[in-house]
């Protein structure tokens, strides 16, 4: 994928965006907390994350039916929906590379058996005769 389609997470401060591994996101009062988790490394002990505050829209929505005509509500910023619309897409794709790999992996496994067989009945048979 472009590295173009990620400013968001680019602005964020993220360098790697393909280096996040999940995401979690929550509402805390007015504000959206997002959470994201890299992947870990070779010699870390621990996977690294990041934390991101985003204030929540004031809004007065109109009611048509009650005894006030409006309403106050919250809604999330669009600048949270863009990380997490991008982050969605990136967890996707990598969710549908690991599934791949993992097919991969074991038709090569599944090879190795077929192989290591026909070695075994060969050799068996040269030992016949």
């Amino acid at each position: 994928m472009a590295k173009e389609q990620f400013e968001t997470l680019k602005e964020m401060g993220i360098e790697d965006v393909h280096d996040i591994e999940k995401y979690n996101s929550r509402t805390e009062g007015d504000t959206d907390i997002l959470k994201i988790y890299f992947h870990r490394h070779q010699g870390e002990w621990f996977a690294k994350s990041k934390k991101f505050k985003f204030k929540r829209l004031h809004k007065n929505v109109k009611v048509n039916e009650g005894l006030v005509p409006y309403r106050a509500t919250t809604e999330s910023s669009p600048y949270f929906l863009r990380a997490v619309t991008e982050l969605d897409k990136l967890v996707t794709e990598e969710k549908t590379t690991q599934t791949r790999k993992e097919v991969l992996i074991e038709e090569l496994d599944h090879l190795e058996k077929v192989v290591a067989r026909k070695l075994e009945d060969l050799r068996r048979q040269i030992d016949e005769l």
